[in-house]
């Protein structure tokens, strides 16, 4: 479990990332099923995101050692997920991180700290890794301003480089390098 705590407008906030569980079966699938996540993320995931949809992931990610796709939550209750991939081959030095975070919890600061935790998760388990980057849709303000408080660089923008919801989009990268 990782665990961080910052102060939030005169109160502290204690954010975990940890593996996922049984019981976050229907948080999971009350979150996800909401057309704001969907609309910035990639297709793969599911919308309307059903019980079917969490079960599935649930069954995925219950007990997979090492683990890359943690739970967020904040004083103890779920607020989103945030994930690890490695990449292989010439690329092995990179990971790429993805997140999202429940609209209840959106612009408390909850995403910024999980970067922070993700990051520092990275550097400890991930030794060869000097690079940590993440795709960001230009809609996103909120998640590029994220990345950035945890020193990440706009790396580049793919100029209309994706389809969301039938409409080219610029994808941008950001990226923050560890040594």
């Amino acid at each position: 479990m990782l665990f961080c705590s910052f102060q939030l407008k005169n109160r502290c906030m204690n954010i975990i990332l940890r593996p996922w569980q049984k019981n976050d079966l229907e948080p999971l699938q009350h979150f996800a099923n909401n057309i704001h996540i969907f609309n910035h993320v990639r297709d793969r995931f599911p919308h309307p995101y059903t019980l079917k949809d969490a079960e599935q992931w649930l069954a995925l990610n219950i007990g997979v050692i090492p683990t890359t796709n943690f739970v967020i939550e904040a004083d103890g209750l779920f607020a989103g997920s945030i994930a690890l991939v490695t990449r292989e081959d010439i690329y092995r030095n990179n990971i790429e991180i993805g997140y999202w975070i429940a609209e209840p919890y959106w612009n408390k600061g909850i995403a910024t700290k999980a970067i922070v935790l993700i990051c520092d998760f990275i550097k400890q388990h991930y030794k060869q890794v000097n690079r940590i980057y993440a795709s960001v849709f230009e809609s996103n303000r909120a998640s590029m301003r994220a990345l950035e408080k945890n020193g990440f660089v706009l790396e580049s923008i793919h100029k209309k480089g994706i389809i969301k919801n039938n409409v080219l989009l610029d994808e941008t990268i950001w990226v923050k390098f560890i040594f």
